[in-house]
């Protein structure tokens, strides 16, 4: 019997479902560095007074609920990662910025809409056999950044069902990884901001509807109202405007911008996400140590009658499909 060891072939394979719940061979793929995606077997006992002990007789299975994370470092060139984003958001549009001098340059660009995509398959590799998962909606995504590392994704994810099945293989070109040493934050007027991490997250409240009919839930469906929140740190220096900013609970537009290498010509990789009216719920700086004091910044983004979308994410690379 051989021993499952991470390192030897761990990875998250993505497939989009055109039936909610109806499994698909997964046909991206991304090396993960985490995952905590399980099903829950819920019970049913009986009422019955009888007896001081718990009767095998009167346990029976409920319903089967699919919850958990996976984390990853994305990549310009993923397909997973823009699968992701599309799942996430809701819709993708894929357009050339110039078929004459840059025929290999795409921009793919993710807005929200009120209803998520179908659903994924969710395979997960562990070294010596797999889980897919079916059905699944993403509830949250959320990056991170911080000076001189790489930057984090996490996906928190909802499902149908789970399968025990073989390894199936992934196919994956590594390279492209988004690296905060080429990030940029403008927040308004105020341009490539000396920031020492960020955060940024897209929240989904969603919801399994399950029915009477069945162990298993049928498409989730919104319960709440998407969110787009994060936070970003500052060093406080005199004139910055966070602190106006924040009690004046002025709008501004944020933007950050991780640049990659250059694809062609002047068009590098890049992965570009605008939040065009965005509030700061925090701004004030405090005298806690020695060092160099820093303003914790954190803020909601919001749509309003000029922007009809909280967050726009747009991605260039050479493929030319978003999934």
């Amino acid at each position: 019997m051989v021993t499952a060891v991470g390192v030897q072939d761990a990875w998250v394979g993505l497939g989009e479902e055109s039936t909610y719940g109806t499994p698909v061979t997964p046909t991206r793929f991304i090396y993960m560095n985490s995952e905590s995606i399980k099903a829950s077997e819920g019970k049913a006992f009986s009422g019955s007074i009888n007896k001081v002990g718990r009767n095998a007789a009167r346990q029976v299975q409920g319903n089967v609920d699919v919850s958990g994370d996976f984390g990853f470092n994305p990549s310009h060139s993923y397909h997973a990662w823009t699968m992701l984003l599309k799942h996430a958001l809701g819709t993708v549009s894929t357009v050339q910025p110039d078929t004459t001098t840059a025929p290999t340059v795409y921009r793919h660009t993710f807005t929200p809409a009120d209803a998520l995509p179908t659903g994924l398959t969710i395979e997960v590799a562990k070294d010596v056999l797999s889980h897919l998962f079916e059905g699944c909606k993403v509830t949250s995504l959320r990056i991170s950044g911080s000076a001189g590392a790489l930057l984090d994704c996490s996906v928190g994810i909802i499902g149908k069902d789970v399968d025990e099945i073989a390894d199936s293989g992934e196919v994956l070109t590594e390279g492209n990884l988004i690296m905060c040493t080429n990030t940029t934050l403008d927040w308004g007027v105020s341009s490539n901001i000396n920031v020492t991490n960020f955060d940024l997250s897209i929240e989904n409240p969603l919801q399994t509807r399950h029915f009477t009919n069945s162990r298993f839930t049928v498409e989730p469906l919104r319960n709440g109202k998407r969110r787009v929140a994060g936070s970003f740190t500052v060093e406080l220096e005199s004139g910055g405007g966070f602190w106006s900013d924040f009690r004046l609970a002025t709008r501004r537009q944020l933007v950050v911008v991780c640049t990659g290498s250059t694809i062609t010509g002047s068009y590098p990789f890049e992965t570009r996400f605008t939040l065009p009216v965005t509030e700061l719920q925090e701004g004030q700086a405090n005298a806690n140590n020695e060092g160099v004091l820093t303003i914790p910044c954190s803020f909601e983004s919001f749509y309003d009658t000029t922007n009809a979308a909280e967050i726009t994410v747009r991605v260039q690379n050479e493929n030319s499909t978003a999934v």
